[in-house]
């Protein structure tokens, strides 16, 4: 029988351990007592307890089968030194229950398949909002089927008067009035949910109750901003859609969960399917695990089924001057999903990561980690499928003990895709309250929202959010029209030592009638930033846009505005606020810098500035759209010094591939040529 004092790997099997029989140390059984754990809480167990024998070795944990799990993970109290990782091939941990006993039927005039849903163990009828379908999220019936639906009125709006227009206002309603003849056809309200956007965010929420006569709706969750039937960035007004209604129950690849019948119905994306091949998991644990020691890793696992349900209970305290933990649910956070948890959280863990695993279909992050965190690496992960955000970093607040800080993680190499399934605001790495981490190597894609955002303290208060490396990303098809204010990477506040470099960042859209589809977009109180050798092109609004800061320096980047200028600065302030120097800056009929005005503290020189549509770019108009030639530019306002307007010589320029020639004339004005992961377009 193999012992401890000569192993370091312990095996579990769900099917063919056991927990009193086997001695964990082998991966099939012998007829000496060898065989694998049962339960990893037990193999956890008997390492915490051989921890607390002084056996300190390095230890691993290998799933030889795939695992689920009744509740979450805790990788904690004593657990140090331990790779939990697949025997062999990838071993999946799911946090759900496969539902079986699928058989043909028909359900709104449609064929599907339907399962009869045991009764739970506790009683209680089944209530899930996501199913999982051979590896992928199937899809929840929609009602508009495509569009949205306008409101008639709100509970904000009557109680401030008709003039409340839809913004972050302060203001929130309990319920709405839809137009009752928009929902006469919706059976079964009550099962369903609401959905609505808001400038930055959007919010979700079960129905309470509805009113067909009158059309009131009651969420259970209260907005977190004003609900109106005007908008400042929407002439339409707060619209909305429902999702899990019965009446749209007809494309390929949907489902519909009939509570009261206890029924789920799904339509087969193939039509040749049979029922007995489906393999569906329903999430049941709200996270997968917990890691909350020292030198703890994951690797080669595949991570999936979460719940993706997610209410909002912070509110804003007006004597602390913070957001503290309230009593009322809110159907979504201030901004970017920002407090929701994550499926795998680290939390006060050292030198832990997660390593070469598939993480997907979860909710609401994927990755989360919590205050007193230190080098954390995640690496080489694929991570799709999220409700929200692929990784969410989030330390202590401004002026918490040191114990709280999270800093030096590395974020490196990861294929983050296809986030924001629910929650659109979620981004693909989301930074607060984090200090000295890299962000480095990834292919972020896919999103409702901001690839990478990174600070958390609006203007000019001391923020715990410096010394942050983002470097060599390749961010795209950024935002899908539902949202605004958004970036290929977004800054925020004072963030000393953060260097925003060798990014690629392209295709970042926003809300048709909104704002703030921007490829690197220095937000509120941004300071003390360098932005280098970064390649931006295709986005909605700007390449480049600070809305206000301080002491940032712009260098070495080329820029492309296809129908939009390169650059914005919104606010002039009476400090210095940005040098841009040694850019190439390339439009396509539109001024260098947009605005309508000439920012008198954007420090410029050494640029050059090319229209690939006319022979001589336009370096800025005034706010009635008169154009301002660079003669002007520099001798009368004193912007752009040094500066030229010449071709700058890249033969591949319309094909997205920014490599020089070599008698390019930016070379002449100290331009470095682009990496060539920045510059051609692969």
């Amino acid at each position: 029988m193999y012992q401890l004092r000569n192993s370091a790997t312990i095996y579990v099997s769900q099917t063919h351990g056991d927990d009193k029989l086997y001695s964990g140390l082998a991966p099939v059984a012998d007829d000496y007592g060898n065989g694998p754990f049962k339960t990893l809480e037990y193999a956890l167990s008997v390492l915490r307890t051989i921890r607390k024998a002084g056996v300190e070795r390095p230890m691993t944990v290998s799933l030889t089968e795939d695992y689920f799990l009744t509740a979450p993970l805790s990788l904690s109290d004593g657990i140090r030194r331990v790779t939990l990782e697949s025997f062999g091939s990838r071993k999946r941990i799911i946090g759900g229950v496969r539902i079986e006993g699928w058989s043909h039927d028909r359900f709104n005039g449609f064929p599907c398949f339907s399962a009869k849903l045991s009764p739970k163990d506790d009683g209680t009828p089944w209530n899930f909002t996501d199913l999982y379908v051979n590896g992928k999220r199937a899809s929840a019936t929609r009602y508009p089927k495509t569009g949205t639906l306008k409101l008639l009125d709100s509970e904000d709006q009557q109680k401030r008067g008709r003039q409340v227009r839809c913004s972050h206002v302060a203001g929130s309603s309990k319920w709405l009035i839809a137009n009752p003849e928009d929902l006469a056809s919706v059976e079964q309200i009550e099962d369903a949910m609401i959905h609505y956007y808001h400038y930055w965010i959007d919010e979700h929420s079960p129905i309470e109750s509805y009113d067909r006569s009158s059309g009131k709706l009651e969420m259970l969750y209260s907005s977190r901003f004003t609900v109106s039937t005007l908008c400042e960035a929407n002439s339409h007004g707060t619209t909305y859609f429902l999702t899990n209604v019965p009446n749209t129950f007809d494309t390929p690849g949907e489902w519909y969960l009939d509570k009261k019948r206890g029924t789920v119905y799904y339509i087969p994306e193939d039509e040749d399917m049979a029922p007995e091949t489906l393999e569906v998991f329903v999430p049941t644990v709200s996270h997968l695990m917990e890691i909350e020691d020292s030198d703890l890793r994951l690797r080669n696992l595949e991570l999936t089924c979460t719940l993706g349900d997610y209410a909002s209970t912070k509110t804003f305290d007006p004597e602390q001057q913070c957001f503290v933990d309230g009593d009322i649910p809110y159907g979504g956070d201030i901004q970017s999903v920002c407090w929701a948890p994550g499926a795998i959280v680290f939390r006060n863990a050292l030198r832990c990561g997660m390593f070469g695993c598939h993480l997907h279909g979860v909710g609401v992050h994927g990755i989360d980690i919590r205050e007193g965190c230190r080098y954390i690496r995640i690496e080489n992960n694929c991570i799709e499928d999220i409700c929200a955000g692929g990784i969410k970093v989030f330390g202590g607040e401004p002026g918490s003990e040191p114990s709280k800080a999270v800093s030096d993680c590395q974020i490196r190499n990861n294929h983050i895709s296809h986030c924001g399934k629910r929650y659109a605001a979620g981004c693909g790495i989301l930074v607060c309250h984090a200090s000295n981490n890299e962000i480095s190597g990834n292919e972020i894609h896919d999103l409702e929202y901001s690839g990478i955002s990174v600070g958390w303290v609006w203007g000019y208060g001391e923020s715990p959010t410096y010394g942050n490396v983002i470097r060599g990303n390749h961010i795209y098809n950024v935002g899908k029209g539902n949202l605004s204010d958004m970036g290929g990477i977004y800054l925020l506040g004072k963030q000393p030592g953060t260097v925003v470099s060798e990014n690629r960042i392209h295709d970042v859209t926003c809300f048709h009638d909104g704002y703030g589809a921007w490829g690197i977009y220095l937000d509120e109180g941004s300071s003390y930033i360098t932005v280098e050798h970064n390649a931006v092109y295709r986005t909605g609004q700007e390449s480049f846009h600070l809305h206000y800061g301080s002491h940032n320096t712009v260098r070495n980047n080329i820029f492309f505005g296809l129908g939009s200028s390169c650059v914005r600065t919104s606010k002039e302030e009476l400090h210095d606020e940005i040098v841009f120097e040694q850019n190439i800056l390339i439009t396509d009929g539109a001024p260098i810098y947009g605005g309508g005005r000439a920012n008198h503290t954007l420090g410029g020189r050494r640029n050059l500035l090319w229209d690939i549509s006319k022979a001589a770019p336009t370096p800025g108009e005034s706010r009635e759209g008169k154009p301002y030639s660079l003669e002007v530019w520099q001798n009368v306002f004193g912007l752009e010094k040094g500066s030229i307007a010449e071709d700058p010589k890249i033969s591949g320029l319309l094909k997205f591939d920014f490599t020089l020639s070599e008698d390019s004339p930016a070379l002449s004005l100290g331009f470095t040529p682009l990496a060539d992961h920045v510059a051609k377009n692969k």
